[in-house]
């Protein structure tokens, strides 16, 4: 039996053994087997190290203390070195050449003695020693709050070799949300552009735009606050007459005045060593194009306005590179009037088009059939791309009528940024909220990060990168706020979302979905720390905020007072001042009594108003509806009109009581109306059945029905709109004007049946 034992536990021993000797050969295949950096670590760089080679080393050491619990020491290349090697930059252990890759490019990779982080022009180092931070020792800057964090206890390697390549997509990213504005967050997350944040030198330097970002022309370069009044023929001949808004491009003297401006700012702000530099020669924001002969014939012959603005843009590019400023670009817009390609003229080497999608849709990606803006869009990218050298696009990723509502574009981010990529476009702005400080109710630090990350690699894990963020900002509960997103996406598909789209339009939630979202909201703050749960509380302003919009969940039904107050008083806590592009919201008392479609502003006095037309239709409703009541309470044979006529007179005075002095404030007043127009609607039919002929009794039912489906929902829906959508909606005028024409008809028609029975 001993002997039968000994047998099966050497046969066990081998089959383990053998197993074991499969696993490590898989795993070393797989880089799976590890081993943490030794203390013994050296970092180096080259005797004559340039200001961002040390800086890159420093930043390095300084991560490296943080984690692994030594403080690896910075040394020359021409010093005695003994330990593992990390070189950085240009040094004697330097094996891989970078100088011909693009600026941002770099190469992480193991050496004899150890390894190298080596990077292509001013930013690819310090971007290559951010990269190794994170893929060997955790790191990330998810917000710029936060800053650098790990949850690891040490540089982790791997045992048979290091090998990390990065080649960067686009010359030129930027974003303009929250925590981008932030330097190591940006340069960690590889934002190389300079409007929202400098960064120094020392740390790569950016892409630089010299002087304004945008809607420069006739602003800043040839501006109409100096020459308008002298020389009006220098700006744009719209409808007949000259308006300051846009410049004539065809105009010499404008081309000389605005080529010079261009030139005197370069010779004081010029900077040689960056990669690029760009000067934005754009139109400012509005529809005055030039209409004067001579730009009328240069756009007729392209068959689009950037016709001028392309053969204007030319001229000055052409002067630039002229004057030896060989690493600047000037850039202008495809933007509205000038989106369409020209067909005849095309923009030199050193002039960058930045196409915008500002009429895009953003629930479906930019390529989907079916999605008509989008398809014009694509079209314009695809000429764009053939015809541009340098083509940039001005992306939108928020919702600019109402920021602190949901935007449901996560869908579209990564698959947009691959379509802007493989159609040769050189950089990509991502415009968002930019006034988050003072609207920071959504999604925004989530967003950022994606972007940031998409504009680093578009073809990044784009579900790791939200899964990672989502639970290091939301906590354990990120998974549940992560379910939400996916299901906001997928509801965004049914309809087409701009960044003015209203809430009711953005997304169709029913209440039983609405109700799905609920849970998963309450589940993800459960056990969420303090600083999570806040987080939590902020991004979900957004969801209350559209329910509210669109009177769901807790804000359905008949008065929703205490809880549209509780959400301005959360909003208040948040430090909400601003709903919306260009606009303060100031916080009032009643504003609890309405929609939020309508706290935009504040409440103002002429928030209270009705306009002209629709103020004469209540007043002669109602005044007209005293005369018939009356009328018909004298005569008793017609004192049935006093039940309708009362009804509309009612109405009136509610109306305008409740637009005046936000009179509506609890549920009876609805009880009494629906009661009101119940016990009318029951007399009308007592008068019906009264009636002896039989065709008598047919046409004053079908005209009491048509009366009570008429004005008692058009009543109710004026009741509705005036306790959730503000004071009225379209369909409630449209309403009271068809029942003004049925009371009419009621009257003709009783008055034509008191005359057959006369005759009969």
């Amino acid at each position: 039996m001993k002997k039968v034992w000994s047998t099966v536990g050497i046969i066990l021993l081998v089959g383990i053994l053998f197993f074991i000797g499969l696993d490590n050969t898989k795993r070393e295949g797989a880089e799976a087997l590890v081993g943490s950096l030794p203390d013994s670590a050296v970092i180096v760089i080259g005797e004559n190290a340039t200001e961002a080679e040390i800086t890159a080393a420093t930043t390095l050491q300084k991560y490296i203390a943080e984690v692994a619990g030594f403080t690896p020491t910075v040394l020359r290349d021409n010093e005695t070195i003994d330990g593992y090697v990390l070189s950085v930059g240009k040094t004697v252990f330097s094996e891989r050449e970078v100088s011909s890759l693009a600026d941002g490019s770099y190469r992480i990779g193991e050496i004899d003695e150890g390894l190298e982080i080596v990077g292509a022009g001013n930013r690819g180092l310090i971007y290559g020693v951010y990269a190794f931070l994170e893929e060997y020792g955790g790191y990330h800057v998810f917000t710029a709050e936060q800053g650098m964090t790990t949850k690891q206890r040490s540089i982790i390697l791997p045992i048979n070799g290091v090998e990390k390549s990065y080649d960067t997509y686009f010359e030129y990213t930027d974003t303009d949300w929250k925590s981008p504005t932030d330097v190591e967050y940006s340069v960690a997350n590889g934002l190389s552009g300079n409007v929202y944040r400098s960064i120094p030198d020392s740390l790569g330097g950016d892409v630089g735009y010299i002087g304004p970002f945008c809607h420069t022309l006739a602003t800043t370069y040839c501006a109409r606050s100096t020459y308008f009044a002298g020389h009006p023929e220098y700006y744009a001949l719209h409808d007949g007459k000259r308006t300051d808004k846009q410049l004539c491009l065809t105009n010499k003297d404008v081309v000389r005045i605005v080529t010079q401006e261009v030139l005197d700012l370069l010779a004081s702000a010029h900077n040689p060593s960056e990669s690029l530099q760009i000067i934005s020669l754009t139109q400012d924001d509005n529809q005055d194009y030039c209409e004067c002969e001579n730009c009328k014939k240069i756009d007729e012959e392209n068959h689009s306005h950037a016709g001028t603005m392309i053969t204007f843009i030319n001229q000055i590019a052409d002067s630039v590179k002229t004057a030896g400023y060989d690493n600047v670009a000037i850039d202008t817009f495809a933007y509205q009037y000038t989106r369409t390609t020209p067909t005849k003229v095309q923009p030199n080497e050193n002039v960058i088009v930045r196409l915008c999608t500002i009429e895009c849709c953003f629930s479906h990606p930019l390529d989907e059939k079916g999605c008509p803006e989008n398809e014009k869009f694509m079209d314009d990218l695809t000429k764009w791309s053939e015809i541009c050298n340098r083509l940039y696009v001005w992306d939108y990723t928020t919702n600019y009528a109402y920021t602190v509502g949901l935007f449901p574009d996560f869908g579209v981010l990564q698959k947009n940024m691959q379509i802007f990529y493989e159609h040769n476009v050189k950089g990509v702005y991502e415009e968002g909220n930019y006034y988050i400080g003072y609207c920071d109710g959504e999604f925004g630090e989530l967003r950022a990060y994606l972007i940031a990350r998409l504009l680093q690699n578009p073809y990044c894990d784009y579900g790791k990168a939200m899964n990672d963020f989502l639970y290091f900002y939301y906590g354990n509960g990120g998974g549940y706020i992560g379910d939400f997103i996916d299901k906001m996406t997928e509801n965004a598909k049914k309809q087409h979302v701009t960044i003015y789209t209203s809430m009711k339009k953005s997304l169709t939630f029913t209440e039983k979905e609405v109700k799905t979202c609920d849970e998963l909201w309450e589940k993800a703050k459960i056990g969420a720390s303090e600083e999570e749960l806040s987080h939590i509380l902020r991004s979900e302003i957004s969801w209350r905020y559209w329910k509210a919009s669109c009177n769901k969940g807790e804000f359905g039904g008949i008065h929703k007072i205490e809880e549209r107050k509780q959400l301005l008083a959360d909003m208040k806590a948040f430090g909400i001042t601003m709903l919306n592009e260009g606009g303060s919201f100031t916080y009032s008392e009643k504003l609890e009594y309405f929609s939020p479609t309508y706290w935009k502003n504040g409440l103002q006095r002429s928030d209270f108003a009705v306009n002209v037309t629709n103020w004469v239709v209540l007043g002669v409703s109602f005044v007209v509806a005293c005369v018939i009541m009356v009328f018909g309470i004298k005569k008793k044979q017609y004192y049935s009109l006093s039940y309708p006529a009362g009804i509309l007179a009612f109405a009136g005075l509610s109306i305008w009581l409740r637009s005046t002095f936000c009179a509506w404030s609890n549920i009876p007043l609805y009880v009494f109306i629906n009661l009101f127009i119940g016990v009318t609607f029951a007399c009308l039919f007592t008068l019906c059945f009264a009636q002896k002929n039989k065709k008598s009794l047919i046409l004053w039912s079908g005209i009491g029905l048509a009366w009570y489906a008429v004005v008692g929902v058009g009543l109710l829906s004026i009741i509705h709109s005036v306790v959730y959508n503000y004071i009225h909606s379209d369909f409630s005028f449209d309403v009271t004007f068809l029942s003004e024409s049925i009371s009419l008809l009621f009257i003709l028609s009783h008055k034509m049946v008191g005359t057959l029975r006369k005759k009969k």
